[in-house]
């Protein structure tokens, strides 16, 4: 089925939830100001942010990071880290390509897993919202329907019944697309 909501859609949803957990304006929640350092928001903040988006969207963030995907699609984290503890080109490469959307200013060989954390906006957590609902079924598994509308609490349903429809894990969506990205940059594993 086709992802309901547009981008843009989405990332208002993302700016109005950490607007409520950060206790800040929506306007203060730019697409570039980095959720840590310029809204200081702390982990407690975004385990709130994360509760909050599930439960107003109805899908599952991820509970890992692109970092431990990775170390699991390359069966470890040898070729992730260099000797002082910073990601390789190849990490930073991943981090670029995946569904959040990172920069190459953003993120960049030698910046520790914490900096990479740190450099997150609101921008990032829509792109990748966004990108879990482009993983929602095929057909709705009630009615068969093959188009999704959104229910007035905002959840995705089926068009035809009016079924809630269950998209993708996050996990799943970034494990995905840590395969898709190592593909791309000519380093396929197999996956255990």
């Amino acid at each position: 089925m086709q992802n309901p909501y547009a981008a843009e859609q989405i990332h208002d949803i993302v700016r109005e939830g950490l607007a409520q957990v950060l206790g800040t304006g929506v306007d203060e929640i730019t697409a570039d100001a980095t959720l840590v350092g310029d809204l200081g928001a702390e982990s407690l903040d975004l385990v709130e942010f994360r509760f909050e988006m599930e439960t107003k969207l109805g899908v599952t963030l991820p509970k890992s990071n692109v970092l431990d995907q990775l170390a699991n699609a390359l069966g470890g984290s040898e070729r992730l880290y260099d000797e002082r503890g910073g990601i390789t080109e190849l990490a930073a490469d991943v981090l670029r390509r995946s569904a959040f959307g990172y920069s190459v200013e953003q993120v960049h060989a030698g910046q520790r897993p914490h900096e990479v954390a740190a450099a997150a906006t609101s921008a990032h957590w829509a792109a990748f919202t966004h990108a879990i609902f482009d993983h929602l079924p095929e057909q709705c598994t009630e009615c068969g329907a093959d188009k999704a509308e959104l229910a007035a609490s905002g959840k995705a349903i089926c068009a035809g019944c009016g079924a809630a429809l269950e998209a993708a894990t996050g996990d799943e969506v970034m494990a995905e697309g840590v395969r898709a990205a190592l593909a791309a940059v000519g380093d396929a594993q197999p996956v255990g």
